[in-house]
């Protein structure tokens, strides 16, 4: 599409109603020998414990006397490596009964070293003893891993530690954000956040995956804790900048120019906002729309409140970065219902379409009609030739045909340079669509949007090939210029899904040849090929035209044309008759109406959500 927003209203119907494309999911498959792996690693680790004489038992009974002896024998026990790499120091935290934290503590006072151990194998890669405390929900450790004059030197390590194992990747449970504040802001302890930030945690740390704490938050689901954090990071900016008392908190952010910590991209181009809609929080997104509005005025309960549009629908940029998409867009594309059905995003999809996309739809219509038109009229005045003929009824014979006159030929040599000027002014838009989107994105759009690319490149491309092979004298022009007529009339199609009369019956036929009439084709095709070498055997039909002839039979069988005197007339007529009752049986009877059944599914599956819309 060359005007994205002459099709609002057909993109965000198709895109809810269809279940289109859906983009890959940011969650990170693994193969399940790697998961066993881990499981077998994480049976090792138990066994272990369990072993007479060793620093695991000693850690796992919370063995005061033997942890030490084994210590004193030999301080290296302090940094033994267990299955999945974890030390005893990550196993006594991971304990956490008071027992276990006295040893603990007892370990990194005479190993202060420890304090910075990080599991070293790839599952829970770069985890410290002080993410296990915050995950413990232990305020005391935390405040005791910071604040004891002894572990002064190892603060800013711990702060700035990293868990970035397979654990905690994006998808996973305990994805969490990979520093030790979004470990506490992401388990909702905000008691802890206060102790990390008041040792100097940093606010404006990013993961792996380019999400700051607020994207964290969206992902986990927690509004309170939201609010809680971006209060606390514009009191800290109000501190560092100086500006007047009248400037509020935002407009001094504008003059720092310092980028608002909501409004930051991450490694896929998502805001917190555009991440709660990517990807169908609806819970989330609503608190945040709320959380951006302006109030004007009130009186009473009536109030004057102002929604900003960026992030929802217009587009806005970071620096030099890429425009990245709104809200809206990737509700769409991502077909939440529910987002869309927010009062604020019903109204913003309504005021488009009254003030400017209604216009720009209709007349992209008329304009798209109109071509069609010229393109029939030029299509029938190229074969309109007068033809003389003898006899009459079905002995009657041509004998010559003569050409249309002049005035017929000049009006269709008129409508073929009007149909190649619109398919050239139509590729050239969809081209530089294609540079703009890149192709890969520009056929990964779903709904309405996808039909649309596709119908119009392969229409611009056979009106091509038509002038091409038109001008060399080929007679492939014509199939050509059949199926560019077909695709023509077909891109109609994107325009009729616009409307709720008949836009669910577009995307049913849609759903049903690609998913439904797909899947009774494949089998159907197993059950024709089998039947059609059986027949092809009984029959004794001659070389691979007989096997065309067989299948040729069966599969005027399924719908009903049988001729039974033909399978009666062989040599084995009893056999042929009892294969083709059972052919009638399996594909005619059960393989057809199990196709209706789908479709009837299908069906009623849009319907029900198009009455939702």
């Amino acid at each position: 599409m060359t005007d994205s927003d002459s099709s609002l209203i057909s993109y965000i119907w198709t895109g809810l109603i269809g279940n289109g494309a859906r983009k890959r999911s940011n969650a990170e498959k693994r193969k399940p020998d790697e998961d066993e792996s881990v499981l077998s690693a994480v049976e090792r680790q138990t066994e272990n414990s369990r072993k007479g004489g060793t620093i695991w038992e000693a850690v796992r009974k919370a063995d005061e006397a033997a942890l030490k002896r084994l210590l004193e024998d030999n301080p290296n026990h302090a940094d033994a490596r267990g299955p999945v790499g974890e030390c005893p120091i990550h196993m006594l935290l991971l304990y956490g009964t008071e027992a276990h934290l006295k040893l603990a503590r007892y370990l990194m006072t005479n190993f202060p070293h420890t304090i910075t151990q990080i599991y070293n194998l790839a599952e829970y890669y770069g985890e410290i003893p002080l993410h296990i405390a915050i995950i413990k929900r232990n305020p005391t450790m935390v405040e005791w891993l910071l604040g004891d004059e002894r572990n002064k030197a190892y603060e800013e390590q711990q702060l700035t530690a990293a868990a970035s194992g397979h654990f905690f990747r994006v998808g996973r449970p305990c994805y969490y954000g990979e520093s030790p504040l979004a470990f506490a802001c992401c388990t909702n302890q905000w008691n802890i956040a206060e102790i990390l930030l008041k040792y100097g945690a940093s606010m404006d740390a990013v993961d792996s995956n380019g999400n700051n704490i607020l994207h964290l938050l969206v992902i986990r689901n927690l509004p309170e804790m939201y609010t809680t954090f971006k209060q606390r990071w514009l009191e800290e900016q109000a501190e560092d900048e100086s500006s007047d008392e009248d400037d509020d908190e935002y407009y001094q952010l504008e003059k720092a120019h310092v980028t608002p910590l909501w409004k930051r991209l991450n490694k896929d181009g998502y805001t917190p906002l555009t991440l709660a809609a990517k990807l169908g929080q609806a819970d989330m997104f609503a608190f945040l729309l709320e959380e951006r509005k302006i109030t004007q005025w009130s009186f009473g309960p009536v109030a004057c409140v102002l929604y900003p549009l960026d992030q929802v629908d217009l587009d806005f940029r970071e620096g030099n970065l890429e425009t990245p998409v709104g809200a809206l867009e990737l509700i769409v594309q991502n077909a939440h219902v529910e987002l869309v059905m927010h009062p604020r995003m019903i109204d913003l999809v309504n005021k488009k379409w009254e003030r400017f996309a209604r216009r720009i739809f209709f007349n992209r219509f008329l304009i798209t009609l109109s071509y069609l038109l010229i393109f029939l009229i030029t299509t029938i005045l190229d074969q309109t030739r007068t033809e003389t003929t003898e006899g009459e009824g079905d002995d009657a014979v041509t004998i010559s045909v003569e050409s249309p006159g002049i005035i017929c030929q000049t009006i269709c040599s008129i409508g073929r340079l009007l149909v190649l000027a619109g398919a050239i002014w139509k590729g050239k838009g969809e081209l530089k669509e294609i540079r703009t989107l890149g192709i890969r994105k520009y056929f990964q759009t779903a709904g309405s949007a996808f039909l649309e690319n596709c119908l119009a490149c392969s229409f611009c491309a056979s009106i091509y090939t038509v002038n091409i092979l038109r001008i060399i004298g080929m007679e492939a022009e014509i199939p050509c210029l059949a199926i560019a007529s077909l695709l023509g009339w077909g891109y109609m199609l994107f325009f009729v899904m616009a409307f709720r009369l008949t836009g669910p019956f577009v995307v049913m036929i849609y759903e049903m040849l690609f998913n439904d009439v797909l899947r009774f084709c494949i089998i159907y095709v197993v059950f024709l090929m089998g039947f059609s070498q059986t027949f092809f055997i009984l029959f004794n039909y001659n070389g691979f035209t007989g096997f065309i002839v067989s299948i040729k039979q069966c599969f005027l069988g399924t719908l009903g044309d049988f001729d039974l005197d033909a399978y009666t007339a062989t040599r084995y007529a009893y056999l042929n008759v009892l294969i083709l009752i059972i052919y009638i049986i399996v594909v005619t009877i059960l393989l057809l109406n199990l196709l209706v059944a789908m479709m009837g599914d299908t069906y009623g599956n849009i319907i029900e959500d198009a009455t939702q819309v």
